[in-house]
């Protein structure tokens, strides 16, 4: 059986966020991270949080957006989307110096979601 890995708070309300794209709706979003948070025993819901790791999520959003033209775009031999067309440890250590108070490990499962999400799908 494969080993999965432990859910934290902020990938929890990272995974959630991803998704909020219309505006419109960031309180169906928060109800399911309070119901997510409280499944996986995570701790209670911080606005504050969630509004840093939201502004992570718009971030990410804008600069994967861009394509070829984000600074971490790398060009692609494969005519295919693949991870690897962003440099994602260039990003790591920028997104990190920005959201310092991201842990590394979230970072790195954050950016590989972020990409394949806004680039690949």
């Amino acid at each position: 059986m494969a080993k999965t890995s432990k859910e934290t708070y902020d990938y929890i309300c990272f995974s959630d966020l991803a998704y909020e794209l219309d505006y419109s709706e960031p309180k169906e979003i928060e109800k399911k991270i309070k119901r997510r948070l409280k499944y996986y025993n995570l701790g209670e819901y911080k606005q504050e949080r969630i509004d840093y790791i939201r502004k992570l999520k718009n971030d990410l959003y804008q600069e994967i957006s861009l394509e070829s033209k984000s600074k971490y775009y790398k060009n692609s031999a494969s005519n295919f989307t693949e991870l690897n067309d962003f440099d994602i440890e260039k990003m790591k250590s920028d997104f990190l110096k920005k959201y310092n108070k991201i842990d590394s490990s979230d970072m790195d499962r954050i950016l590989n979601f972020a990409v394949y999400l806004y680039h690949i799908r």
